[in-house]
């Protein structure tokens, strides 16, 4: 009975979602159900109009940026946390997770300003430190929980065989959370290829990611081109979220 209750929820969650994947297929130049007839000529246009290649491409190049980035960045947070004791150490904590708790109009509004008087606004370098600070958080809380379970005495076993702390770490611990690694580049890459309200205020004419097409053309005129973009979208989604519970699972096994 659990388990039913449990793919009911999972079907209410992507439900809405997945309806959308239908009408990228459509013949008519407007969203009805049931489906009157398919075509491909919406993926015809998406891929004959450079502005939207051109945004899915950067939106892809952005997102790996900050996978690689909120990765380093998150695990030597956490390892920080997890190996040092100093003053403010609680502080720290908040301050970490503070991108997840400050509501995203907020943090787009700080990131204008800020980014602004640097000239920051409407650059790909601006965009990734932007999705990066909503990303460092996931990777932070993913690498703190991995940190807390690894024996720390491996890595103590390896430095009184003769290796360095900077050799134990990345021969005895690293390998051994490797897998939370990846997740938490996996989910930085997910927060940053779906970010559309930070976007919207850092982002320009010349720096338009997929999402952001996706709104300006919902705000201009409604076609099924949006539902192909839509698509591309949640494959990426799933397939990361797939891929992470793949991984994950062969942790436990």
């Amino acid at each position: 009975m659990l388990y039913f209750f449990v793919f009911l929820l999972l079907v209410i969650i992507i439900a809405p979602a997945l309806v959308i994947i239908p009408q990228s297929f459509t013949s008519l130049n407007y969203f009805i159900y049931p489906i009157k007839s398919f075509s491909l000529k919406w993926y015809d246009k998406f891929f004959m109009n450079e502005q939207w290649i051109t945004s899915l491409e950067r939106s892809l190049f952005i997102a790996i940026c900050v996978a690689v980035f909120a990765t380093i960045i998150g695990t030597l947070a956490a390892l920080a946390v997890n190996k040092l004791k100093f003053k403010g150490k609680n502080l720290f904590l908040n301050l970490m997770l503070t991108p997840m708790i400050v509501p995203v109009v907020i943090t787009g509004v700080a990131l204008y300003a800020s980014f602004a008087k640097v000239g920051l606004n409407n650059t790909i370098p601006g965009l990734i430190m932007a999705h990066s600070l909503l990303a460092i958080p996931m990777v932070f809380l993913t690498m703190s929980a991995a940190f807390a379970r690894f024996d720390a005495n491996l890595e103590l076993a390896a430095m009184s065989m003769g290796s360095t702390p900077v050799g134990a770490f990345f021969k005895v611990t690293l390998p051994g959370v490797k897998n939370s690694v990846v997740t938490g580049a996996l989910l930085s890459f997910v927060t940053s290829l779906d970010e559309v309200v930070v976007t919207i205020f850092v982002s320009g004419a010349n720096t338009k990611t997929l999402p952001m097409m996706m709104w300006e053309n919902l705000r201009a005129t409604i076609d099924p081109t949006i539902a192909v973009a839509a698509t591309f979208l949640i494959i990426l989604t799933l397939g990361m979220y797939v891929i992470k519970e793949f991984i994950e699972s062969r942790s436990k096994d």
